[in-house]
């Protein structure tokens, strides 16, 4: 029997057809495997049962760090065995007389997305050699194997062989030779060791009158391979920050002391965001965290995620701030586990200033912070050729026990996997948001979605942006039909979409920003209808004011907006959505109580100058903090939000034994429907109900923000069951950026699955704004004859 069998997955950059060589060997099966681009071409030669059983066990069983999609066999007659080999001009008698791996050349990339690996943490093994004094590779700091090191951050094309790789810089010793055609190191395109490949260097600035060379004019002295670690640990052991170029991007490393981190926060312009920690293992993180089992699989998985967990200990307060959580993480090389060794926990955070792309460059390093309190940078000659941030995780557990993995940042260990989703007919390029902005392509049953580049209005994560887009269309060969962007008419996505299709010709379609948020969760699940509850701080509406706080029903290609939160008209325009103090003013001149609204607000409000209504939750979260004196400003994103929650489960925590579930102070939404029928949750009635119930004394902050979390669940509740008695709609879709609150997510999720609804959130994107460009591109699936909202016509 001759078969042709399709393996789709991420299936290169494992050692996957070494694997398969050795699988064909054990079943005694005769052919070839060779890659294809976006999958796998088996030839298989044997019996039938045989075929069949090892077809069987490729479903099961693969390497460490494969993704497996689908496995296809199909038979072929000696007519399409013939040609099959005719075009790839083999001989039958070598095919016939064993197995063997063929040689990628040419292949097709443009019959549908390829599945390609991200950057893969160090894995046991290579961690095991780098420990063992006897191994060759003792120390090596860059040390990998064929399940394990840089993917996606150091390929320049498809298919990934060396030769295709920043590795073609390094020609490999005869041991690494040798090694390259057997065991675990077969095929394995990173390998290197102490006698080739890239070696770590570390330069330290400032430390003599004498320069090593013209070109490098902050960096005064360099120290080989052999000291290198060594001098790095002992100068972080002191107190030091220093650079580190890691495997997909520049980091900035300091001990997690006060004074290091104070340091580290002037050097970046960080003034209160959290850092993350990275510990040598898991029995060190355990000392500062809880850490449930499914949190212990994240942070070991080969992804080597930061994860969101709660402290157990604290470090000293310039490293978390206040916090609930400490960002912690394991060592994705081998670099970076030597160095947790020689000086235990240490902040590991991106190298740039805030709100700037992450640095890849050895120049681009050196002029930001050469000349800056980093005393200096490990690094080595190894291209990285894609920039990614660290993803960062958490886990949500519900009243049921189940625990759901979501994202706050998806980045580096799970891009470039792609989205399954149901059938998208078209090749749609989407555009995203502006914060936190990510593009996808979708075609087919995929959609691939970028990292996390950051905020468009910084020049440098604009340019960065463009750059990505080009270098995806390169390496995946996918060229757009549509392009899919948001509404806001200042978004600078908008911009750039208008600004492409009017130089590609293409047309360009347009989808509300809430409706994205709900279809990029539809998208994860294949739904085409659904109740969505769409909380975030901004998004522009369909009538031109700023959402923020929607109950939307999605089906097909429409939607219709149910019920919102009652609109309320903020002063400040941008500034709203970092100054806590003033949106609270703004709600108090809502309620009618002017005496405490400063005469600069009410001036502004009763005037109209600069004003805008919104039906933000965000703002709302901002608000509530604000007038129980938690914080009044957002330094960085969600600030107050973050701080509100915490008090939430601060109450939540010292009141488990009590049957309180929204507290003594009994908050609730007042719902009324307008002359339209739209309902509406009456915001400023509730801010005023917690306002006054702060002024009495009865309460403390902690038991209201208790209870504001519990009367947003039961708003959610009672509308969906609303909407469901008229719609018959049991799907229900939680997204936007205030559901990566993980009380109001748990609760939320909890209670509607006691109504009888199919709850349905993000888990493989982020709920924020870093979804978005996967729910624009979903929609296009749903879009019926694809009718394009704008076309640009040829020039």
């Amino acid at each position: 029997m001759i078969s042709k069998i399709t393996v789709k997955g991420a299936v290169q950059g494992v050692g996957y057809r070494p694997f398969i060589l050795r699988k064909a060997t054990e079943y005694g099966i005769r052919g070839y495997v060779k890659n294809i681009g976006a999958a796998v071409e088996i030839l298989a030669i044997g019996e039938e049962n045989v075929i069949s059983e090892f077809t069987s066990d490729l479903s099961r069983e693969y390497p460490a760090g494969a993704f497996i999609l689908s496995v296809e066999k199909n038979e072929l007659d000696n007519i399409e065995y013939e040609d099959l080999l005719k075009v790839l001009d083999l001989k039958k008698d070598i095919v016939e007389s064993g197995f063997c791996i063929i040689n990628s050349g040419e292949i097709d990339l443009t019959s549908e997305i390829p599945v390609f690996l991200p950057d893969i943490g160090i894995c046991d093994d290579c961690m095991a050699e780098m420990l063992d004094e006897t191994n060759r590779r003792y120390r090596y700091p860059l040390i990998s194997c064929a399940s394990c090191g840089p993917r996606i951050s150091i390929l320049d094309k498809l298919p990934y062989d060396r030769d295709t790789t920043a590795m073609i810089d390094f020609d490999m010793c005869p041991e690494c030779a040798a090694e390259y055609g057997k065991g675990r190191r077969r095929h394995a395109q990173t390998i290197s060791c102490f006698d080739c490949g890239p070696q770590v260097e570390l330069k330290l600035y400032g430390v003599s009158d004498e320069l090593d060379s013209a070109s490098d004019t902050n960096v005064q002295k360099v120290i080989g391979l052999d000291s290198s670690i060594d001098e790095a640990i002992r100068l972080l052991n002191d107190g030091a920050v220093l650079g580190f170029k890691g495997v997909s991007g520049f980091q900035l490393i300091c001990k997690p002391t006060d004074e290091a981190a104070l340091l580290l926060r002037n050097i970046k312009g960080r003034e209160k965001k959290p850092f993350a920690v990275m510990f040598s293992d898991v029995e060190a993180v355990s000392e500062y965290c809880q850490i449930s089992d499914k949190e212990k699989e994240l942070l070991v998985s080969s992804a080597r995620p930061i994860v969101l967990l709660t402290k157990k200990k604290d470090f000293p307060y310039e490293v978390c701030k206040d916090s609930r959580y400490i960002g912690a993480f394991l060592p994705s090389t081998g670099a970076h586990r030597l160095l947790c060794d020689g000086c235990g926990p240490l902040i590991v955070t991106s190298a740039n200033k805030s709100d700037e792309p992450i640095i890849t460059e050895d120049k681009a390093f050196d002029e930001a912070f050469g000349s800056t309190a980093v005393k200096g940078v490990l690094t080595h000659k190894r291209r990285i050729n894609m920039p990614q941030d660290d993803s960062v995780v958490f886990v949500v557990k519900t009243d049921s026990g189940e625990e759901i993995t979501c994202f706050n940042r998806r980045a580096r260990g799970y891009v470039p996997l792609p989205i399954n989703t149901s059938g998208i007919g078209k090749r749609v390029l989407a555009f995203g948001g502006d914060l936190k902005s990510t593009f996808s392509f979708g075609y087919k049953d995929k959609i691939l979605t970028s990292q996390y580049l950051g905020d468009l209005k910084d020049y440098g994560v604009n340019e960065n942006l463009k750059k990505l887009i080009s270098q995806y269309r390169d390496i995946f060969k996918f060229n757009p039909e549509f392009v899919v962007c948001d509404m806001h008419p200042l978004y600078e996505s908008v911009r750039m979409a208008t600004d492409y299709c009017k130089l590609q010709n293409l047309p360009l379609l347009q989808v509300q920003h809430h409706y994205a948020h709900i279809l990029s969760v539809m998208a994860e699940n294949s739904l085409k209808s659904a109740i969505g509850i769409s909380f975030d701080g901004t998004g522009f509406g369909t009538d031109k004011k700023v959402w923020g706080g929607e109950i939307l029903y999605c089906k097909g290609q429409n939607f219709d907006r149910k019920g919102h939160l009652s609109y309320v008209k903020l002063c400040g325009g941008d500034n709203a959505s970092k100054n806590a103090k003033l949106v609270k003013e703004c709600y108090h001149y809502a309620t009618g109580k002017n005496d405490k609204t400063t005469d600069l607000v009410k001036a502004a409000l009763s005037n109209n100058i600069n004003c805008f209504e919104t039906s933000s939750m965000g703002r709302l979260f901002d608000a509530v903090c604000a007038v129980l004196c938690i914080k009044e400003a957002n330094s960085f994103e969600g600030e107050c939000a973050i701080a509100l929650e915490k008090a939430a489960w601060d109450y939540l925590e010292s009141n488990e034994s009590r049957n309180y579930p929204g507290g003594n102070a009994d908050l609730s939404f007042d719902v009324t429907e307008d002359a339209d029928g739209c309902l509406l949750l009456d915001q400023v009635k509730l801010f005023e109900d917690i306002s006054e119930a702060f002024e009495s004394g009865k309460y403390t902050r902690e038991e209201l923000a208790y209870g504001f979390h519990m009367a947003i669940v039961s708003a959610i509740c009672k509308v969906c069951a609303r909407v469901s008695q008229e719609t018959s709609e049991k799907k229900i879709c939680l997204s936007g950026g205030v559901f990566g609150n993980r009380l109001l997510l748990s609760k939320t999720i909890s209670e509607l699955d006691k109504l009888g609804f199919e709850v349905y959130c993000n888990r493989f994107v982020p709920a924020g704004d870093a979804g978005i460009s996967v729910g624009q591109a979903y929609w296009l699936s749903l879009k019926e004859g694809y009718i394009c909202a704008l076309h640009f016509p040829e020039k």
